[in-house]
């Protein structure tokens, strides 16, 4: 009888041991997991934050593609227009102007037309170029339809649409517009002439200043 009171003590402190290791093997296992879990919510938000600094170093846009000059891209960040009427004349004339802003002033191209028969009638453009013995210079081109120093091979066209009241509507073509001063100036005399490739545009803001001051 003592040998069984004696197993049977033996068989229950065995199995306290091994209730005892098992605890103890998942008390280890809690802390582990709360541990990595800590490590991961950690890790979280630097994660979002390192994705949002990435998201702010994305480079601002340079406007908004126009056309072509000389076969470079060019884009504009803001534009405007205008349909006034001669006090004298009485002729209606549509301006529309895109502005590009630069680290340093400005460059811009104009379109001008009719305002009766909508057709375009003079292009203008001011934009900036190295000058010889360095920096930069302003070079300012021009380019009527009739009339005006012109190249024999230039050649200007193009429409407007102001039948919506909230955007005019356009086209244009510009070839071979000579600069109109300091043309010895450049550095590069292949800027002497420009061409823009054929541009369209809708959506342009326009004041009639007309109907806006009832200029007669």
């Amino acid at each position: 009888m003592f040998n069984t009171i004696y197993k049977y003590k033996t068989m229950k402190t065995f199995k306290l041991l091994i209730v005892f290791i098992l605890f103890l093997t998942s008390c280890n296992d809690d802390k582990k997991t709360s541990s990595e879990t800590e490590k991961i919510t950690e890790k979280e938000p630097t994660e979002i934050a390192s994705t949002a600094k990435t998201a702010k170093k994305k480079p601002d846009t340079n406007g908004t593609f126009l056309c072509k000059i000389n076969g470079k891209d060019w884009s504009y960040t803001k534009t405007s227009g205008i349909v006034d009427t001669h006090p004298k004349t009485k002729k209606r004339t549509a301006i529309i102007t895109f502005k590009k802003k630069l680290d340093k002033g400005s460059e811009s191209v104009q379109l001008f037309y009719d305002g009766d028969n909508y057709q375009l009638e003079k292009a203008t453009a001011i934009l900036k170029t190295p000058k010889k013995g360095g920096g930069t210079m302003s070079a300012m081109y021009q380019l009527l339809n009739e009339g005006g120093k012109r190249l024999p091979d230039s050649k200007i066209s193009g429409t407007l649409d102001l039948s919506n009241s909230k955007g005019a509507t356009g086209t244009a073509e510009v070839t071979n517009m000579k600069i109109r001063f300091e043309e010895g100036q450049l550095e590069d005399q292949s800027m002497a002439i420009v061409s823009f490739s054929p541009l369209n545009f809708s959506g342009i803001g326009y004041s009639d200043l007309h109907k806006v001051f009832g200029n007669k």
